[in-house]
């Protein structure tokens, strides 16, 4: 992950791990409605140096390559704030979600109650979703006080 700005790299390296769902959701393979509302362009921006398109191009070696002006990432994370979530769960849960610390992953979430789920068992919990990162690049970009006017160019490894 790489940000931009008139043909100059200015944020180099910046993400270098492993996140599967966040990854699915910046390929558009969303995993999240939230991303539906994020303006995610496909290939690298036109400001992207081409250094950085060499570098990246080998279809062996990177694949998935998006861009997002810096404006339109943080304008969205303000407005849908997707490290947020909520949803049902028992009293045991909301515990260790409020005391231990536990972030349930997205496929434990429960959003609606089925129809045989006693309501009295049940407790609605909004928790800070720490699988999306989201949030760690809107505070990196917050952080550098990086222009609006930059763009961020990612790919992925094989």
């Amino acid at each position: 992950m790489y940000i931009v700005r008139k043909g100059q790299i200015i944020a180099d390296d910046i993400f270098d791990g492993r996140n599967s769902e966040w990854f699915n959701n910046l390929q558009q393979h969303y995993c999240d409605n939230e991303y539906d509302h994020l303006n995610i362009r496909y290939g690298f921006s036109d400001d992207a140096p081409d250094d950085l398109r060499e570098r990246f191009s080998d279809p062996g070696t990177y694949y998935g390559h998006h861009n997002i002006l810096v404006k339109d990432f943080a304008e969205w994370f303000e407005k849908y704030r997707p490290d947020l979530d909520a949803g049902w769960f028992s009293t045991y849960d909301r515990w260790r979600i409020e005391r231990k610390g536990w972030v349930p992953n997205s496929d434990y979430v429960k959003h609606e109650l089925n129809e045989d789920d006693n309501p009295v068992d049940y407790e609605f919990v909004e928790f800070k979703n720490e699988y999306d990162c989201s949030a760690w690049l809107y505070h990196y970009i917050a952080d550098r006080k990086i222009s609006y006017n930059a763009t961020i160019n990612y790919c992925f490894d094989c």
